[in-house]
């Protein structure tokens, strides 16, 4: 099967601490009145799938995509749980709080019948003052947190971190958080869907306060990111996410035998290749795959372009 670079229909997700900045800033098409806080870019799971947008494969799940490109979209790339595409992509639009939550690490899968890895990192894209909850403070313990949780303080146990547009924070599996109201981020995950909320703000929904305590890990605090160098955001052995921007000119697209996703950030352009689809088109908020045997080519921007670069094993 001939691959060609692949742009992606978003799967959106209502949420109840959802907006309209995913219409606003990227004029993604929301269903009227309703409060979209997730659209999952690229994504290969059991709860829902996206679909490819362009070219001969329009309209086909990523998942069919996989069988029948197969070696030629994955390349080396060992497939995720199930088979599956090993990476979850997504935009978050926070107009509320997020629960705070928990994912678990390898150690809590091993012991929760179900669960799987889910470990993450967010690059902010808008904040209106906004703030997110990354890790508890030093020195608290999980007594400490199951007697914040009678009483429903338990977001002064957490390190509250101020963001704007272009921070970046990493979030191991393990790292209880929560994403504050009035920020977009783009979000670089493990495919995995398994959260347990600690506290949810009082709004009455589930809570999973001995799952969450299994997967908590109180050492996880101000954990460095690994790699970090340049335009090197992150590598971890899930994935390696790089910040790229361009202002003219072209940068030269190098197939090295591996997928890769982009996330557009700012701006558009034009990815060039010798194949079946010899000209996509991307603007802001669009996400596009780019299979192992895509071969060379390059990205002309429309001006300037911002846009993150995640990369799967082998490294």
């Amino acid at each position: 099967m001939d691959v060609y670079p692949y742009k992606m229909v978003p799967l959106l997700k209502e949420k109840i601490w959802g907006g309209r900045n995913l219409e606003r800033l990227y004029r993604k098409p929301l269903p009227a009145g309703v409060p979209i806080g997730e659209a999952w870019e690229l994504a290969d799971l059991p709860e829902g799938s996206s679909t490819v947008a362009n070219g001969p494969q329009a309209g086909r799940p990523l998942g069919a995509l996989i069988a029948a490109a197969g070696e030629a979209l994955m390349g080396p790339t060992p497939p995720g749980p199930d088979g599956r595409f090993p990476l979850l992509l997504k935009l978050l639009d926070a107009a509320d709080n997020l629960s705070v939550q928990v994912h678990p690490d390898e150690r809590a899968v091993g012991e929760i019948p179900g669960a799987a890895l889910k470990t993450e990192c967010w690059y902010v894209l808008a904040s209106q003052g906004g703030t997110i909850y990354k890790g508890v403070k030093p020195g608290v313990t999980a007594r400490d947190l199951r007697a914040a949780l009678a009483t429903d303080d338990v977001a002064d146990l957490l390190v509250r971190c101020e963001v704007r547009e272009g921070d970046f924070h990493y979030l191991p599996a393990g790292t209880v958080h929560a994403l504050g109201a009035g920020v977009v981020v783009a979000e670089v995950q493990t495919p995995s869907d398994t959260t347990y909320r600690v506290s949810d703000w009082g709004r009455g929904r589930e809570v999973h306060v001995e799952r969450a305590m299994q997967c908590i890990r109180f050492d996880a605090t101000g954990e460095p990111i690994p790699g970090a160098a340049g335009e090197c955001l992150l590598k971890t052995g899930y994935f390696h996410v790089f910040l790229r921007s361009l202002a003219g000119g072209a940068r030269p697209i190098r197939g090295d035998g591996r997928p890769a996703a982009w996330m557009m950030l700012h701006g558009g352009g034009e990815v060039r290749t010798d194949s079946p689809e010899p000209r996509v088109n991307l603007a802001a908020g669009d996400t596009v795959l780019l299979p192992a045997a895509l071969g060379d080519g390059e990205f002309v921007p429309d001006g300037t372009a911002r846009w993150l670069e995640i990369l799967l094993p082998p490294f």
